[in-house]
């Protein structure tokens, strides 16, 4: 008897949230679908936001359509063209699907329009270095270093990147710069623990 009572009232508003065409049967099915699919939904209710365009590309790309990732990057610039992050978002979607080229490309757009953007930097520093891209890892993260030498987050994140991807002397090389940056915050004490505890992983 609850349970009709709890049916009939909620009922309506439960089916509700399960959008036409969409069951469990969809995220059964061809992962590529499932990843456009979802992308295609998402930017129906938000198309507009540069951050999610840039994202929406991704996965379109790790579906296989180029075409319309190409697209969504386009159209996230258009929202804003000189917004650091959004070049940033782009290049970790090419870097995901293995376009070295295109990321190193969106990234050094991303130095040209926002230089002093530390934090971009600095997380495309990481991306880069688990990309395997060492050379163009350090020379993002010494530019995010240079800009402020006294945030040691950002050079603990790229130990800790360092350290999950075996380069343990660059690892040593920013435990250090971490180090010099606060020597005596706790707090970075006990983030240099985790990264060798974790072995390097991402801890969030």
């Amino acid at each position: 008897m609850r349970r009709a009572i709890f049916i009939a009232a909620f009922g309506p508003f439960l089916f509700a949230q399960a959008p036409a065409g969409v069951d469990q049967a969809f995220f059964k099915g061809d992962p590529r679908a499932v990843m456009a699919g979802c992308a295609d939904r998402a930017r129906a209710i938000k198309p507009k936001d540069k951050h999610l365009l840039a994202e929406y590309g991704r996965a379109y790309l790790a579906s296989g359509n180029r075409a319309k990732a190409e697209e969504a990057f386009a159209m996230a610039l258009i929202e804003d063209s000189k917004d650091g992050e959004t070049y940033r978002l782009i290049a970790f979607a090419w870097l995901k699907n293995g376009f070295r080229a295109e990321a190193v490309a969106a990234l050094d757009k991303m130095v040209i329009l926002d230089p002093k953007e530390k934090k971009n930097f600095a997380k495309a520093a990481v991306n880069l270095l688990d990309a395997g891209m060492t050379e163009k890892a350090v020379e993002l993260m010494k530019r995010a270093w240079i800009l402020d030498p006294n945030e040691w987050q950002y050079c603990a994140d790229f130990t800790r990147a360092a350290v999950r991807n075996g380069k343990l002397d660059l690892a040593a090389e920013w435990a250090m710069h971490t180090v010099e940056a606060k020597p005596k915050e706790e707090r970075m004490w006990n983030e240099l623990a985790l990264v060798y505890a974790d072995g390097g992983a991402d801890h969030n």
